[in-house]
């Protein structure tokens, strides 16, 4: 089995170290998305089905797609537009529905303030306040990435997150797919994912005591799900 891991806003593949599956949890690929890391700026009107279509035309499936946030929205538009692709799926804290108004708004603001003038926002939204005050390595991770980031790209990525939208789509999602929610996540209420894990035709609902980005706070908790999931679609399989 090989784990195609997709990463949140704002970061890059090197986020995955994050995910920890053990020796018997196959090879875990990522990639980073057009703007992130250390890539140039796209091209304007870039879509999260653009960035679809990217991994499509330069990885090898199937894989097992985990997609956390942004990576979540991207995973279900590889799985849409590429079925071929995607073996299973693990969509973390994340949504079928972009939220045009406040991904706009959000955007106006990085390119008023900068990565760095909205980087307490971005944390506090992503972080509960005992891990901001714990010092864990993810943090300063974190704070990297979203400081190297280009703002202009930046806010093109969360206008591209603004225009998604396929909760009409969801049935035609027919893989496996766990949706691992976070009790506490400020981003992705429970209900949220609880309404995603319901339209998707093969899936199951895993709540934890986790944020948003729940598979860096909560990386134990959250690589024992991924475990878990692989388990489940390995029985399928047989």
């Amino acid at each position: 089995m090989t784990v195609l891991f997709l990463h949140p806003v704002g970061l890059d593949r090197d986020a995955a170290r994050f995910l920890d599956l053990g020796a018997d949890g196959g090879d875990v690929h990522a990639v980073t998305f057009p703007g992130h890391g250390d890539r140039r700026r796209a091209r304007p009107g870039l879509t999260l089905a653009d960035m679809a279509d990217e991994i499509a035309g330069h990885a090898r499936g199937p894989f097992d797609v985990v997609g956390a946030s942004l990576g979540g929205m991207v995973a279900m538009h590889l799985a849409l537009d590429h079925p071929g692709m995607v073996r299973s799926l693990v969509l973390a804290c994340t949504t079928p529905d972009g939220a045009p108004d406040v991904m706009e708004a959000r955007a106006a603001a990085t390119e008023e303030h900068g990565s760095a003038g909205m980087l307490d926002d971005t944390m506090t939204r992503w972080f509960t306040a005992d891990g901001l005050a714990s010092g864990a390595p993810y943090l300063d991770h974190a704070r990297e990435r979203l400081l190297a980031m280009d703002p202009g790209a930046l806010a093109d990525t969360w206008r591209a997150i603004g225009a998604h939208h396929v909760l009409d789509r969801l049935g035609d999602i027919t893989v496996p797919a766990t949706c691992i929610a976070g009790r506490v996540d400020a981003s992705t209420p429970l209900e949220a994912m609880s309404d995603l894990a319901s339209r998707l035709p093969a899936a199951r609902l895993v709540e934890l005591d986790a944020p948003h980005m729940a598979f860096m706070e909560n990386a134990d908790e959250f690589a024992a799900a991924v475990r878990a999931h692989l388990e489940w679609v390995e029985g399928d399989d047989r």
